[in-house]
């Protein structure tokens, strides 16, 4: 399903960059602008020739020589670095913001004089039984993250959840009072502000139990070109399953008795179609065998009510991690009095430490004495507002981006960015990041 989610905003969300550069040619030209130095004299100045420099300040030439960096770094009164920094701070890939309604085009500029949009409009991807509301580009690079928010009504579920890798889902169940959460052969039940971590590999369900009230629940993860839409034995090369540890593992499993293992005769009373003598000479398939009989495994899978993701998980020798919960007692509470009147409540499981996701409260600016929480970090960010208002800067040439409830940001923040609450009231917002941020 994730696979479907992501191809669909795709499809319908904004055109995102498929990798990452700084456009250091658009940050060329505006520091050159605002000079009032002509093109021709720069090029001049700089050693190259017009048509070059042009295509340099149009970011259509994506390299160019160390030195001839340096030369227009001096001759505008600046640094080689500045202007890379300044050029990452233009990256769209790196400065995401969905707002509910874009800007209107001004009527007589042509399309390629216009600046480049900085934010993009919000989408609101429909499905049979929910909603999403993405928060972040669909990027598949190694520094990036998704994250998305379900609208789960009533009596409603996601099925048939599963990255096709091993990497975590965190979630956070904003809102709703009786969630199933279906994980392996168990379920269990989540209600609001509580958290949550499976492994992606493993197929998982949302089910909203409730008669009358919409769930809301925030999910967040690795994506990659990689996801599968149905993991199965073609996912995995047969040389490296051990289908005698895979049988191992269901036996265990599947006994009722702690610590005692499923004899064979009993598995093969569960299924329709085997003997104890056939699951035997299954155990005796030696590790990387050629010979792996899968319509056989299917059906002792389907008798021992077992799905073919978590007997893969166990042939390779990685058993399926534990169901996690971060309850709204144990979740870390952490007032920061130094930050001005900012709350951070992590509602990630505590042994999640690669990814951060929780909920943030920054109060009035009555309270605020009209200060700001600002800070610096070597990761990518995800901010959505739930109630109120917000002003968030990002880099050192960026006005500040106002959101409202509904609207999110996505964006790096390495680059420094300062957060703000320019109402009177207390704005309540979900933020996450990957790699997780130190509070």
């Amino acid at each position: 399903m994730y696979r479907e989610i992501i191809e669909k905003y795709r499809q319908e969300g904004p055109q995102v960059p498929l990798s990452r550069r700084p456009l250091v040619g658009s940050v060329i030209k505006r520091i050159r602008v605002d000079k009032g130095i002509r093109q021709i004299d720069f090029a001049k100045k700089v050693g190259i020739n017009e048509a070059t420099l042009k295509s340099i300040e149009n970011d259509h030439q994506q390299a160019t020589t160390v030195d001839n960096l340096e030369r227009m770094a001096s001759e505008l009164g600046t640094t080689a670095d500045e202007l890379i920094l300044l050029g990452r701070e233009r990256d769209p890939a790196n400065f995401f913001p969905l707002k509910r309604q874009t800007p209107q085009e001004i009527a007589g500029i042509r399309k390629r004089k216009r600046s480049p949009l900085e934010w993009h409009e919000s989408v609101r991807l429909r499905f049979k039984n929910f909603d999403i509301t993405p928060i972040s580009p669909p990027l598949t690079a190694t520094r990036d993250f998704f994250i998305c928010r379900i609208n789960l009504p009533p009596k409603r579920s996601v099925d048939n959840l599963s990255l096709g890798m091993h990497f975590p889902v965190v979630g956070f169940v904003s809102s709703g009072f009786n969630i199933k959460i279906t994980y392996g052969n168990r379920s269990h039940v989540v209600t609001t502000n509580q958290g949550f971590a499976l492994d992606g590999f493993y197929r998982h369900s949302f089910t909203n139990e409730d008669d009358d009230a919409a769930a809301v629940i925030y999910l967040m993860t690795k994506i990659s070109n990689k996801i599968t839409s149905s993991p199965g034995p073609e996912a995995k090369s047969e040389a490296t399953i051990n289908v005698a540890k895979g049988i191992e593992a269901l036996r265990k499993e599947r006994s009722d008795r702690p610590g005692i293992t499923l004899s064979v005769k009993h598995l093969a009373d569960l299924t329709d179609n085997l003997d104890h003598e056939q699951i035997a000479k299954m155990m005796r398939l030696k590790k990387g065998s050629s010979v792996v009989y899968w319509e056989k495994i299917e059906d002792l899978l389907g008798g021992a009510r077992v799905s073919m993701d978590d007997f893969l998980g166990w042939a390779h020798h990685q058993p399926q991690k534990p169901f996690e919960l971060a309850t709204a007692k144990t979740r870390a509470l952490i007032d920061y009095s130094t930050y001005y009147g900012v709350t951070i409540y992590s509602c990630v499981p505590p042994t999640k430490s690669d990814l951060f996701c929780g909920e943030l409260r920054i109060e009035g600016q009555g309270s605020l004495a009209k200060k700001s929480w600002e800070r610096k970090d070597a990761a990518m960010i995800a901010l959505y507002l739930e109630e109120g208002e917000l002003e968030i800067t990002v880099g050192k040439s960026r006005s500040a981006l106002p959101l409202s409830k509904g609207e999110s940001i996505y964006f790096d923040g390495s680059l420094g960015y300062i957060i703000r609450n320019p109402g009177k009231s207390t704005m309540k917002g979900f933020i996450a990041s990957f790699p997780a941020i130190q509070f």
